[in-house]
């Protein structure tokens, strides 16, 4: 496995925690939502890990490369969603014309399945071998 593969999956599994560092210290239900939100991430980042490195692809089954990425991809949308709809009722943008806020809306979804996309590319590979 390249090193690098290793260090970016690290690194944007850590970069999520740092992203959601603010929701575990409130504790009770945001902490419990940054946390399915992490694990999503991590199940999504197993199978790209998985079509990287062919030793860790022989320590998953099939089924578990199945389960884990749908398992991440169900959590990518419904964390989109969630976040939609956050930016949509966020006060700080009410003031703008609907059209700037449904721009600034889009913003925060579209870099977060940017930020995905490799790991999904990677994750339908290692499915697809």
């Amino acid at each position: 496995m390249p090193a690098w593969s290793a260090l970016y999956l690290a690194g944007d599994v850590a970069l999520s925690a740092w992203m959601l560092r603010r929701d575990f210290r409130r504790r009770g239900r945001a902490a419990v939502v940054a946390t399915a939100e992490l694990l999503g991430s991590v199940s999504l980042a197993l199978p790209a890990l998985a079509y990287l490195d062919m030793d860790f692809a022989a320590l998953l089954n099939n089924a578990a490369l199945w389960s884990l990425f749908a398992l991440g991809m169900v959590a990518l949308a419904s964390f989109g969603w969630r976040d939609i709809r956050a930016s949509l009722h966020d006060p700080r943008t009410a003031w703008l014309p609907p059209r700037r806020r449904w721009l600034i809306t889009a913003l925060g979804p579209g870099m977060m399945l940017a930020a995905a996309l490799p790991e999904v590319w990677w994750g339908g590979l290692a499915l697809a071998k």
